[in-house]
């Protein structure tokens, strides 16, 4: 049995969430405001992205790259990469943020090459300005189910297969329908609350050294055992496709 892991970016593999930041740093309160309606179910995940770069307005590239220049990732995630990649466990980037900040950050810490899946955003320019307008566009999203732009739950579901054990780490909302296919989660902040009204079993962490040596240990007594209420949801997912 493999083991094959899915990572959040913004606040799991990053401090903050960059997304966030970022338009709200562009955008203002009107951003912010995206954001709540968002949170409390009265806008899709798509809806706010696409209010959030008209709220940005016209930009300047040197703007954009001052803010994620500032941003850093967790001090222990290139560890945990080296980690996987001695171990031969698979893993893949997962966000509903934006494929030019990740890119980005990682390249900043030397690490190229991962595989991730997000959104993505174009910067058009506006003639003679030297300014540009955002353009988000949204590659995967789910056609039945929009509260997320880029759907995690589907990503986990293709990348994977039977033999497969799959963790899930995460942090935050978009974190929480993905982690309802896994058969391991490791939680912080908002996805542990997550978990625990939904009785879903998962292990806190506060940086990937936590999650690396929860790791070894299991790697250790080989004890790879399937959660049965994610290994049903997965089925019944794959059934309905």
């Amino acid at each position: 049995m493999n083991l094959k892991l899915f990572i959040d970016f913004d606040g799991t593999i990053s401090l903050e969430d960059i997304g966030d930041k970022l338009f709200r740093e562009l955008g203002g309160e009107p951003s912010e405001l995206l954001v709540r309606d968002y949170l409390e179910g009265k806008i899709t995940a798509r809806e706010c992205f696409v209010g959030e770069c008209k709220a940005a307005g016209e930009v300047r590239l040197e703007a954009v790259w001052e803010i994620l220049d500032k941003e850093e990732i967790d001090p222990t995630f290139g560890d945990f990469v080296r980690f996987c990649k001695s171990q031969r466990i698979e893993f893949f980037i997962l966000s509903d943020g934006f494929d030019f900040y990740i890119d980005r950050i990682l390249k900043r810490h030397g690490l190229k090459g991962l595989k991730f899946f997000a959104n993505h955003l174009e910067f058009h320019p506006i003639d003679g300005t030297g300014l540009f307008s955002l353009h988000p566009v949204f590659p995967y999203i789910d056609s039945e189910c929009e509260r997320c732009a880029n759907c995690k739950r589907n990503h986990l579901l293709t990348l994977s297969s039977d033999e497969d054990l799959i963790g899930y780490i995460g942090d935050g909302y978009s974190d929480r329908c993905p982690s309802r296919y896994a058969d391991m989660v490791f939680a912080k902040r908002d996805l542990v609350r997550y978990c625990r009204d939904e009785n879903i079993s998962y292990f806190e962490f506060q940086n990937f050294r936590d999650i690396e040596n929860r790791l070894k240990k299991i790697l250790s007594l080989k004890r790879f055992r399937k959660r049965w209420q994610a290994e049903l949801r997965r089925r019944e997912a794959f059934l309905r496709g």
